[in-house]
């Protein structure tokens, strides 16, 4: 077990005692290890963290283990992404910011090369040395060559989006630059089924992993980096219809709810007073009836996105418990940032015109959707703090962690920590 306690979940746990994984793990019943990965995730989206989205599973887990509700990411998804995965300051994992953001003069700077550098191991590689089956589906965006993708860095088996976002149901691109994604199955360019859904096939492929897997004596590590919550916002239509009418009262009454509730959490103290707006946030009275009925249906993407995402973890869940596996299962679930409040207007209209995606939001959140949260219900949700993703308020850097698993306390605790 020494080297999963040096390298386990980045620099945040490596600061704590937890990764001793208390005295019912032993060197000869070492434990797996799921790390759950979502994207965007605001402190206070799951429901045990005092949210409104229904995120059962989730939920047990954090009943089951220990919530830490003062982690700090980085602001954005790559830097985050790299230290969890070696446990080493982004710079010295050649990722420092978004790579499609690093400007050319800086790239033959070492350090910033934009990828997985060789002068970091992962965690899969350490595991490895000890003994582990290592797997991973979704979200890498740490290179896509022949020296960084997952199969070179220590998984065995990978099923990954090798980039910083798709379409949910396709290979269609979000962004100008990136009309087309590229996917990997364990290093080959793969393509995507035709009933593909992200949050559904990344579970799929996991639990294929397991039951093909020819050694399956030895203990795992399973890291699932879900699509979801990134743009473009896309969940089956049966979910979103849940929440239709959830968030008509508008981003005002939901920063406030969350603010209230934050305090008697504990997460706050009961003395603290909220920011104003940001400037340029509009009051959600200001809004035309429609433009109200089209923002809280994007909100009701969101959340479908995230229900759907927590009912595929409790698919994989479910199989591990089936197995006898997850009794001796250590669940790692946290996110990369905060939430998203970026201006997608622009990168809609041509997304609209070159990809097929679409904002008729009668026929809400699902396929070829173009869901975002904007500005100020991304403030809304990031609440009680300030900001969101991309900016360095806590707002952009708290995100929620749960860590279950054997011999691990039943609590809520605010012990900072950080990647």
């Amino acid at each position: 077990m020494r080297n999963l306690r040096t390298c386990l979940v980045g620099a945040a746990l490596l600061s704590t005692s937890y990764y001793s994984l208390a005295q019912s793990t032993t060197e000869a019943n070492p434990p797996n290890v799921v790390l759950i990965l979502v994207d965007d995730m605001g402190l206070m989206d799951l429901g045990a963290f005092g949210g409104e989205i229904h995120t059962p599973t989730i939920d047990r887990l954090a009943e089951q283990g220990t919530k830490f509700t003062n982690l700090h990411a980085s602001p954005v998804c790559a830097p985050s992404r790299a230290m969890l995965m070696t446990g080493s300051d982004s710079h010295l994992t050649g990722v420092p910011n978004l790579p499609e953001m690093l400007p050319e003069e800086y790239q033959e700077i070492p350090g910033y090369e934009g990828i997985l550098n060789d002068r970091v191991q992962t965690i899969a590689t350490r595991l490895k040395e000890q003994d582990y089956n290592t797997y991973t589906t979704g979200k890498w965006h740490l290179g896509h060559d022949e020296n960084t993708l997952p199969n070179v860095r220590g998984f065995d088996r990978s099923f990954v989006l090798s980039g910083s976002g798709s379409d949910n149901y396709s290979t269609k691109g979000y962004l100008p630059f990136k009309p087309k994604t590229q996917w990997y199955a364990d290093g080959q360019p793969a393509d995507l089924p035709e009933d593909f859904y992200s949050s559904e096939f990344y579970v799929d492929e996991l639990i294929r992993y397991h039951q093909e897997e020819e050694q399956s004596d030895r203990p795992f590590f399973s890291y699932l980096a879900f699509q979801a919550l990134h743009a473009p916002l896309q969940a089956p239509t049966e979910y979103v219809e849940k929440y239709l009418e959830v968030y008509q009262a508008g981003w005002d009454a939901l920063r406030e709810a969350r603010f209230a509730k934050a305090k008697e959490m504990g997460i706050i103290p009961e003395t603290a007073t909220m920011n104003p707006n940001h400037d340029g946030h509009r009051a959600w009275t200001d809004l035309t009836e429609k433009e109200q009925r089209d923002h809280a249906t994007d909100m009701a993407t969101m959340a479908g996105m995230l229900e759907a995402m927590d009912y595929h973890i409790g698919r994989y869940v479910q199989y591990l418990e089936e197995q006898n596996l997850a009794e001796n299962t250590v669940f790692i679930v946290t996110s990369d940032n905060g939430p998203d409040g970026g201006d997608y207007s622009t990168l809609y209209r041509w997304a609209e015109r070159s990809q097929g995606f679409h904002r008729d939001f009668e026929n809400h959140g699902g396929y070829r959707f173009y869901g975002s949260l904007g500005p100020e219900f991304a403030s809304a949700l990031a609440a009680p703090f300030s900001y969101y993703k991309y900016y360095t308020g806590e707002g952009g850097l708290r995100v929620p962690l749960v860590v279950a698993g054997p011999g691990l306390p039943q609590q809520q605790t605010d012990a900072s920590l950080c990647f």
